[in-house]
């Protein structure tokens, strides 16, 4: 059975809580079926089980702020949706805003400079991408996100 999102983030805060030293795969392998967990005697490469895939995800969305998170649900096409053209524009749009007040406060910082054109090219990627596929779309993400478009 697939567990939620929040669920499956309330199990990652209490297996860091009791081994702050572990990393995803071993969380992974812990909270697997006991057919499918790893033992002393597997090879590392052995296949995690399915939902290793789903903390990584967890994993990722806490790293992001709260705020790029609520943005993205306005964007989700169903409560699981992490990847679709929509949701990656958000997140775009919101670490180039974060990029943006990062490079005011830090004029001469090159590397993030750099990192900011790197999104930007994403992100037209993407809206050239949307804007063939869903016009519609397009015209309202462009609207609700405040993008300036030439």
């Amino acid at each position: 059975a697939a567990l939620c999102r929040f669920c499956i983030r309330f199990i990652v805060r209490a297996f860091e809580r009791h081994n702050p030293s572990s990393s995803i795969s071993t969380m992974a392998a812990f909270l697997a079926p006991a057919p499918t967990r790893l033992n002393a005697n597997a090879s590392t490469s052995a296949r995690l089980p399915s939902r290793s895939s789903s903390l990584r995800v967890v994993a990722m969305a806490e790293k992001r702020s709260r705020s790029s998170v609520a943005e993205v649900a306005q964007f989700q096409r169903s409560p699981a949706d992490c990847g679709s053209t929509e949701v990656q524009i958000a997140l775009l749009s919101s670490r180039v805003i974060n990029l943006t007040a990062h490079l005011k406060a830090n004029k001469k910082d090159y590397d993030s400079q750099r990192g900011l054109l790197k999104v930007l090219g994403q992100r037209k990627r993407l809206l050239g991408y949307l804007r063939k596929s869903d016009p519609a779309k397009f015209e309202s993400m462009v609207a609700d996100l405040k993008i300036r478009i030439k």
